[in-house]
């Protein structure tokens, strides 16, 4: 059975925040039960892409059989590209067939007799984490195993990630050894080594560049030939550890006694699709679930900026009608909101007219969320071309820079 956080938000989460607004940095940092206990925790909107929590997310670490999102994905843009089809019999090396054939790292047996296509493997590889399943992908995709890790790496490079791969599974060069896939010039005992944020981006380039990817997700066991495999995702509907609250709709689990308990789990909060990542969990299921309740009890996605404002020039008593286009419905934690800081961008005359075109940014405000440690930024500008005739009426002091959390309306607001 699941544990439950502490229903106080102060004994699951004790933040400590560290705001350098120079860089925006913001660090978070969790003293929490042995259940909850994480290296690294990562949760994201999939469809924006806002982060609404971070724990450490930039840190390489073990990730385990996470790794066979990558592989999945290169999978599923090579179809994409034409290059292979999902009825395709996969060739299956000797190094494939014998790993299938461990109690401890085969999900199903693959005997010679037996063929298997893109598409059982692929089912294989996803709901049951078929190692074997993984390696024989990724020599079909790649040309040999040596040459997918390396289209791997190049993924990872492209979309700027903090990622090093040397195996299509996730498992380490212990076990690859056996079989002959440790890459030649590895340390013996070389791993997957990829960040929280990371492995989260890939999962999110999975669902939404290939979305049927959560049709085969959400299966509490596939069948292939003769053989079922049951899912390793123990949160789905009907599993052990399913809870309506939170309901999860897939997609990977990780466990090696290096890497801990490792788990990417898609969800919906709000109507919007989530994606929750922990790394290193002493209990697989229970930290990622007991995170994503929490968030779910304290996050709000709404709009916290309006499109409008009346915006009074700093120093002056005079005002400007702005407007944007930018994201303004965002996720903001309910205990923890936004800290705003406003910053003017136009370079106001003193002694002369001014002369705004239609479109010059005038105002910039810089949301920072302390449990995620990003900002967002949005700027405001002119809806048509203003001529402003100087010069202004000066106020008799200059306003401070706002520093502060968002609470209830925004102050420039009409």
């Amino acid at each position: 059975m699941l544990k439950r956080i502490n229903p106080h938000w102060g004994l699951f989460l004790a933040v400590l925040m560290a705001v350098t607004f120079g860089s925006q940095a913001v660090v978070a940092h969790a003293a929490t039960p042995k259940a909850d206990q994480v290296k690294a925790a990562y949760i994201i909107d999939a469809q924006s892409g806002q982060a609404v929590y971070a724990q450490n997310p930039d840190e390489k670490l073990p990730i385990a059989s996470l790794s066979k999102l990558m592989t999945l994905y290169l999978v599923e843009q090579a179809i994409k590209k034409g290059q292979i089809k999902w009825s395709d019999q996969v060739p299956l090396s000797k190094g494939v067939r014998k790993m299938a054939t461990s109690a401890t790292l085969s999900v199903m047996p693959m005997p010679a007799k037996e063929q298997f296509t893109v598409k059982e493997l692929f089912a294989a590889t996803l709901v049951g984490s078929s190692n074997s399943g993984a390696i024989a992908l990724g020599e079909y995709v790649g040309g040999d195993n040596a040459k997918f890790v390396k289209l791997m790496n190049q993924q990872a490079k492209r979309w700027s990630l903090d990622a090093t791969f040397v195996s299509a599974s996730g498992l380490d060069n212990t076990d690859l050894s056996s079989y002959g896939y440790d890459l030649p010039g590895t340390d013996e005992k070389a791993q997957n080594l990829v960040s929280a944020r990371a492995i989260t981006t890939i999962a999110r380039h999975l669902i939404n560049e290939f979305p049927d990817v959560l049709k085969v997700a959400n299966q509490t066991s596939v069948k292939i030939h003769k053989y079922r495999v049951p899912t390793s995702v123990q949160i789905l509907k009907g599993q052990k550890y399913y809870d309506p609250d939170v309901p999860v709709d897939g997609l990977k689990t990780g466990y090696t006694n290096q890497a801990g308990g490792c788990l990417v789990a898609t969800y919906r909060q709000g109507g919007r699709r989530m994606i929750a990542t922990t790394l290193g969990a002493e209990w697989k299921f229970s930290a990622d679930h007991n995170l994503r309740l929490k968030l779910k009890q304290t996050e709000r996605f709404h709009t916290v900026l309006p499109k409008t404002i009346n915006y009074q020039v700093p120093g002056t008593q005079t005002k400007v009608r702005l407007v944007t286009d930018d994201q303004r419905d965002l996720w903001e934690n309910q205990r923890q909101p936004f800290l705003r800081s406003e910053q003017p961008v136009w370079p106001l005359h003193r002694t002369q007219p001014n002369y705004l075109a239609a479109g010059t940014a005038v105002l910039r405000v810089r949301l920072s969320d302390p449990l995620s440690g990003t900002s967002h930024t949005v700027t405001y500008r002119t809806p048509q071309a203003v001529t402003l005739l100087g010069p202004l009426h000066w106020a008799t002091t200059t306003p401070k820079q706002v520093e502060a959390p968002l609470a209830g309306a925004f102050a420039l607001a009409f």
